[in-house]
């Protein structure tokens, strides 16, 4: 049976909502989320490089992962990608009130299928209705797709997180559930390829390294006005 667009609503509004913090790692955790990863290079390189799942989808599901999971730094770099690969600023707007009026059916089922897996931290068994409408709307490889584009961004969001974790302790706001061992461990194990993506960036926008990793870590993205507006508007209405 064909579900309505109110029906999809009415499935997953309750898991809409965004972690209370920036989700963090632990050793052991990255360990496992490293291992899941070197399990679908095959996967993940036919959806990034063969293109199997189209850009602009695969973006949006990026940015509502990273909202999900409170990574700033992950949502500010992929909003960039977005808007490249054609999405609107109205349309990231959205995305943070998740308004399904401003999507199409296939793009907000995949969208909330996405959040839904990484609120529940892909718990099995989650979301399985969704996944049924996903898939017969999108079909079962694009499904399966979506869903391993959301895991592999909740490793990177949760990996920026943990970078993040160590100098909001040094500010005397450590993030809750965070380790500083662990903070420790995969500052030194990352950081170093995670300042070389800033000197990629601030490249590419012609801005200096410094400017482009402080933009990133507060958030600030270059469609922030766009949403500020889009959510001052349904506010009024």
């Amino acid at each position: 049976m064909t579900m309505t667009a109110r029906s999809d609503t009415q499935i997953t509004m309750q898991n809409f909502q965004n972690h209370p913090y920036p989700r963090v790692y632990s050793v052991h955790e990255l360990l496992a989320g490293l291992r899941w990863v070197m399990t679908r290079l095959k996967e993940l390189w036919s959806i990034w490089v063969g293109g199997r799942l189209s850009p602009a989808l695969r973006e949006q599901v990026i940015v509502a992962v990273a909202q999900t999971n409170e990574c700033s730094m992950c949502e500010h770099a992929h909003a960039r990608h977005a808007l490249a690969a054609g999405v609107s600023d109205a349309e990231l707007a959205a995305l943070e009130n998740m308004d399904e009026e401003a999507f199409d059916r296939a793009t907000w089922l995949a969208v909330a299928h996405a959040r839904s897996l990484a609120k529940a931290d892909f718990a099995p068994g989650e979301g399985n209705e969704l996944e049924a409408a996903v898939v017969e709307v999108l079909g079962p490889q694009a499904c399966r797709d979506v869903e391993d584009v959301a895991r592999v961004m909740t490793v990177a969001n949760r990996v920026a997180n943990t970078l993040n974790a160590l100098p909001a302790r040094r500010r005397g706001n450590p993030v809750p559930g965070s380790r500083l061992a662990d903070e420790l461990l995969i500052n030194l194990f990352f950081l170093p390829g995670a300042w070389l993506g800033t000197l990629i960036a601030a490249t590419r926008q012609r801005k200096s390294p410094l400017a482009v990793w402080r933009q990133a870590r507060s958030g600030i993205s270059s469609h922030g006005t766009a949403r500020a507006e889009f959510l001052g508007k349904k506010a009024a209405d």
